[in-house]
């Protein structure tokens, strides 16, 4: 099942699948290492449209809630 990066838990890991933002806000996602195929996982989450931290390519990553629901994921042992 495919899900928004938003809607995953802290502790819980997923394979990008693919990026719904413009093409500017894209190749700055994808530059920040949320690619198709990296494995993400989140590290920490404020309130329910707070920022969130994720942990992708050995770097912690705050995003907004507006970008991170435009992150398209797989959650991994699905």
């Amino acid at each position: 099942m495919v899900i928004p990066l938003n809607d995953i838990d802290p502790g819980t890991s997923a394979e990008v699948v693919w990026i719904a933002s413009e093409d500017g806000m894209a190749g700055r996602l994808r530059d920040l290492g949320f690619s198709p195929r990296e494995t993400v996982s989140c590290v920490l989450k404020r309130g329910r449209r707070g920022m969130s931290a994720y942990l992708v390519r050995n770097a912690v990553i705050a995003l907004r809630y507006v970008n991170a629901r435009e992150i398209f994921v797989r959650p991994l042992g699905e």
